[in-house]
């Protein structure tokens, strides 16, 4: 009996019934002459997954902005539209699938709205959007997805549901990563205010105390809560979004690089470039040559 381990496991807290169907694993570069997506009522459920790009997505009466490592969960019955950003690379991951195997399951993709009537829908365990602490554990699942998917046979079928099972114990997982999350309305509301603020001060420069201010939080508060929910701190986003706003000036804008530059509130054309480079690995002048 020396080192053997007999345990059984309680009664759950949240039964999940769950045999899911995956209908499609879609590897998704955005061509950049479609920036807006828009489906008012979904018959299935679908996992939209940024692992790259920017933008802003509406589901269940909120706009949330979209940042690499965002994932959005859209169920049975539900609307989303989502607005890329131009000029930014995107890159998504997509999935849909019933949560329970059924007759209805084999039919062809996509799924008329009018099935959504019959499906069972996932639980509110899980929320409607979050940010991924762990992307890497995230889209080596999806990977493993898209390669049973295109395999035939019981054992691809197999790895399919298994795959989907642990992709979804990776979002559960997610919600109690440490670092956590921004957790409550309050909080959510400050990140989102802030976000909104920095977007109005790109061709600037803006304080954080200044932003914390504006915002009505504490600086030290403000710090913590915005990388809690982006995974990124306040700098750091606020130079990405810029450079992404001159990236879309030096595509279609007849500006030189010098006014560029100075727009988005760089001392000057070296110090532009500099970040530039840090930031995307290219520069202003090969940007511009595209």
């Amino acid at each position: 009996m020396n080192g053997q381990r007999f345990i059984s496991t309680p009664v759950p807290a949240a039964p999940q019934p769950c045999s899911p169907w995956l209908r499609l694993a879609h590897d998704f570069p955005v061509e950049d002459s479609v920036r807006l997506f828009a489906q008012p009522c979904l018959g299935d459920h679908a996992l939209h997954y940024f692992r790259e790009g920017s933008g802003s997505y509406e589901l269940r009466g909120e706009t949330v902005p979209i940042r690499p490592g965002m994932l959005f969960f859209v169920r049975p019955g539900e609307g989303y539209r989502f607005t890329l950003d131009p000029g930014v690379r995107v890159r998504m991951y997509n999935l849909h699938f019933d949560l329970r195997e059924n007759e209805r399951s084999y039919r062809p993709f996509p799924v008329p709205p009018e099935a959504c009537r019959n499906q069972e829908k996932y639980p509110e365990t899980l929320p409607p959007y979050q940010q991924l602490a762990n992307r890497p554990a995230y889209e080596q699942c999806f990977l493993r997805l898209i390669d049973a998917a295109s395999r035939i046979g019981v054992e691809a079928e197999l790895e399919r549901k298994s795959e989907l099972l642990k992709l979804f114990a990776v979002l559960h997982r997610n919600l109690s990563l440490s670092p956590g999350r921004a957790t409550g309305e309050f909080h959510r509301r400050a990140v989102e205010a802030a976000i909104a603020e920095l977007s109005k001060h790109l061709s600037g420069n803006l304080r954080i105390s200044e932003l914390a201010s504006r915002v009505g939080v504490s600086r030290a508060l403000l710090c913590r809560i915005f990388r809690e929910a982006t995974g990124e701190s306040i700098q750091r986003y606020f130079v990405e979004r810029k450079l992404q706003a001159a990236k879309s000036d030096l595509l279609y804008s007849r500006l030189e690089i010098k006014e560029i530059a100075a727009k988005y509130g760089f001392a000057d054309v070296p110090h532009f470039t500099r970040r530039f480079r840090q930031i995307t690995g290219t520069t202003p002048g090969q940007i511009r040559k595209k």
